[in-house]
């Protein structure tokens, strides 16, 4: 069986060398790369599982290249920077990214993180299992699993692999309230994670694809305290 492959790219050298002695040790392959036009060629020609990136690198800003590389990949991507506040998350999130790492790191965490990342990708390309319910609709939402599509009113709505993973959760749960906690544990592999930002993020992101009015939401509401759920009836075919 073929190792997964890891590109990390950041300019500081050491840091690639740092986190590929990490990854190596638990069984990956790992690829380095210090700019932004040399990790969109690795990804182009490489096709890695994953790819954990800077903010700050010499030729481009991370974010740019994070909204480059998912015209390209759906594969997981991981921000790992100095760069650390709400807003600079908040745009990681907001450009494609499934997780934020911020320095100083630590590798063993990064590396659990990057696993998490991988199960729950597998799991969205497996679509669970062959008899998993092929298709989910409610009034206005339908998803097609086995297409990875979305479609509003009979629209077809882009989703990235992690507002599609969060959506066919919810709407799984219809009508069922859905703890932060557990749904990040579900989509994103956390464990005990007091980081509600990302699942944050992906609501904001997911509502303003679904929902007539995002700013006063109809299908994905609130539970103030506790989480969120999908408030449509729905019928599974």
């Amino acid at each position: 069986m073929t190792r997964e492959l890891i590109l990390t790219v950041d300019d500081e050298v050491r840091i690639g060398e740092l986190v590929g002695m990490y990854l190596t040790k638990d069984g990956f392959r790992h690829l380095s790369a210090t700019s932004g036009r040399q990790a969109i060629e690795l990804a182009e020609t490489e096709r890695p599982s994953l790819i954990v990136l800077d903010v700050l690198l010499p030729d481009m800003e991370g974010y740019e290249l994070c909204a480059r590389l998912r015209q390209k990949t759906d594969v997981p991507i991981v921000f790992l920077t100095c760069k650390d506040t709400e807003i600079d998350k908040v745009v990681g999130l907001s450009v494609g990214a499934d997780d934020y790492v911020s320095k100083p790191f630590s590798p063993i965490e990064l590396v659990a993180r990057i696993k998490a990342q991988l199960r729950r990708n597998r799991i969205v390309r497996g679509r669970s299992s062959p008899a998993a319910t092929n298709s989910i609709s409610s009034e206005h939402v339908q998803l097609r699993i086995d297409a990875h599509e979305v479609y509003v009113d009979g629209v077809k709505v882009e989703l990235s692999a992690k507002e599609f993973q969060l959506l066919a959760y919810l709407m799984q749960n219809a009508r069922q309230v859905l703890p932060t906690e557990r749904l990040l544990s579900h989509i994103w592999g956390y464990e005990n994670s007091l980081d509600t930002k990302t699942l944050q993020v992906h609501i904001g992101h997911l509502r303003k694809k679904i929902e007539r009015n995002p700013a006063a939401p109809e299908r994905i509401v609130t539970i103030r305290g506790i989480g969120y759920k999908f408030d449509e009836p729905i019928k599974e075919i």
